[in-house]
């Protein structure tokens, strides 16, 4: 009887062995009989991560295996624009997402594959490190872009989608201090971007509409992420995903017109191992495949159609979307300019030529102002383009350059004092012109006080060239590379009034910092040129 109960005891006892080998070997998906493991590291959207983490529980049960050594997947919620600005930093560069520079991070805090909101964003790196990624980031699941509004708000757009008729109803409203429109930080969230590219393209369908653009602009209340948006007060209407509408709130969906998509792309980051290289090839096959987690909480999939589980409704169809994601570089290069220049506190020092030509007539026809009267105009008028928070100085050159106003905050003492300053400009009694000196000092001035998330600029006026002996163009291009750093850009902006300036000479000097040259022959036209000047420069 005892040795009976013995056998049971051994018995009962390897049984209950294998049986918690079964179980360890399920939950880790095959880790003992291995030789290794893979670690796959994946930063997602916070919005996306937890489909991702269900596809990646389902995807161990599979029990990958890359060259005889187990796959296991490891998935973060990370915001898109905190791991641009760490890869940005990783690959010697910045990008601007409204925040310091991240620190240089180690190879190990790098993740293997990233999924941001859109492809955007792989533009945006790429104009940073073109070579960032493997060359397929091929999309695991999409959102069309919206304007979220409640219902009564909806329906007095009049219509499904919110195009520049739309948008023109809504600036009103706006205007009427009757509704606001609220978004992310477009720097920050692709969704933003996107609706600050539609406003632009339904206010700005000439040069003189910028400023009407840079008040629609200053009016968004900006939200620190598409969290705060669901909880926007009823007389906001928010820029965001319809994804975010269907998980939460009471908001309904109009979609935008052209269409804007987020599309989720599934990016292999450059110089991992080859084995991670490998891993991340089948989990991105393995996530395009399952489209239920990623269908139940409200993400289309890659064509832009809708599957089982797909929570239809607040103006969100069945029917398939166009997929658009915004990744032309010109246009996200522009909005951003636009938004940064209009919105974020800039550092602005001006030079301002007072050589005696400038007392000469702008135009050749009759009655047309000097060209110091027109710069004094532009530069008045132009103080009200920059924000409170901005810092302002003004240098007056001729042979030699002078500090007029110091650089310094623009409250109101300094907006008066830049003021009084411009208004008493006059010009000398000679035309020596030491442009090129004054550039490079003023550059050099910039950087010595360089300041993180402001826009640092030398915007110039003249009317001619350098004409001052000792310093030449190729000298003063080679003391401003010398002089630039690319993770603290400063640009030179130059708007030459009048017939007499030599174009080639100051598009030179600006491309070598990343600026912008502009000239300006009429009198009417140098206020929408020297606001096209700023936004495009920053």
């Amino acid at each position: 009887m005892n040795a009976r109960r013995a056998v049971i005891a051994v018995v009962a006892a390897v049984a209950i062995v294998a049986g918690g080998a079964v179980a360890v070997r399920a939950a880790l998906g095959r880790f003992g009989g291995c030789d290794g493991s893979v670690t796959l590291s994946v930063a997602a959207a916070p919005e996306i991560a937890p489909a991702v983490r269900t596809a990646a529980s389902r995807f161990a049960a599979t029990e990958p295996e890359v060259s005889g050594e187990c796959v296991r997947v490891e998935v973060r919620a990370v915001e898109p624009a905190d791991v641009a600005n760490q890869l940005a930093v990783r690959a010697g560069g910045t990008i601007n997402v409204a925040a310091a520079a991240a620190p240089s991070p180690a190879g190990a805090d790098v993740p293997t594959v990233w999924i941001p909101d859109a492809s955007t964003w792989i533009t945006r790196m790429q104009a940073v490190n073109r070579e960032a990624f493997e060359a397929d980031a091929t999309s695991v699941a999409t959102s069309p872009v919206v304007v979220a509004a409640t219902e009564p708000v909806a329906k007095a757009l009049g219509s499904p989608t919110v195009g520049a008729p739309q948008v023109a109803a809504l600036l009103a409203r706006v205007e009427a201090k009757e509704l606001q429109v609220a978004a992310v930080d477009p720097r920050r969230s692709t969704a933003g971007l996107a609706g600050a590219g539609l406003l632009y393209d339904a206010i700005v369908t000439d040069p003189g509409h910028l400023v009407d653009m840079v008040r629609a602009y200053r009016s968004i209340a900006v939200a620190p992420d598409a969290a705060t948006l669901l909880k926007a007060p009823a007389q906001q209407v928010t820029l965001t995903s319809e994804q975010a509408v269907l998980t939460g709130g009471d908001r309904t969906a109009l979609p935008l017109e052209p269409a804007a998509t987020l599309d989720y792309p599934f990016a292999v980051v450059a110089g991992k191992p080859r084995a991670e290289a490998a891993a991340a090839e089948l989990f991105r096959t393995a996530l395009r495949a399952d489209r239920e987690p990623f269908a139940k909480l409200g993400f289309r999939g890659p064509d832009g159609s809708t599957s089982a589980g797909f929570p239809a409704g607040r103006g969100a169809g069945t029917a398939p979307v166009t997929v658009r994601p915004p990744v032309d570089p010109q246009k996200i290069a522009d909005v951003l300019g636009y938004w940064n220049a209009t919105t974020a506190p800039s550092r602005v020092l001006t030079l301002v030529d007072v050589t005696s030509s400038m007392n000469r007539p702008m135009a050749s026809r009759a009655g047309s102002p000097s060209r110091l009267e027109v710069l004094r105009k532009t530069a008045t008028e132009g103080l009200g383009l920059f924000t409170d928070d901005s810092e302002l100085g003004l240098w007056a050159y001729g042979a030699e350059y002078q500090q007029v106003v110091p650089l310094s905050q623009l409250n109101q003492g300094q907006r008066a004092r830049l003021t009084t300053a411009v208004s008493a400009a006059k010009a000398t009694g000679s035309d020596v012109c030491g442009l090129y000196e004054t550039v490079l000092a003023a550059y050099r001035s910039l950087k010595e006080g360089y300041k993180e998330g402001r826009s640092n600029t030398v915007v110039v006026f003249t009317d001619g060239s350098n004409t001052k002996p000792g310093m030449s163009l190729e000298t003063l291009k080679l003391e401003l590379e010398r002089a630039t750093d690319p993770t603290r850009p400063i640009r030179v902006v130059l708007l030459g009034i009048g017939p007499d300036v030599h174009k080639q000479e100051l598009d030179e000097i600006a491309a070598t910092t990343g600026g912008r040259a502009f000239v300006v022959t009429n009198p009417d036209e140098i206020g929408d040129i020297f606001l096209q000047a700023l936004i495009r420069s920053s």
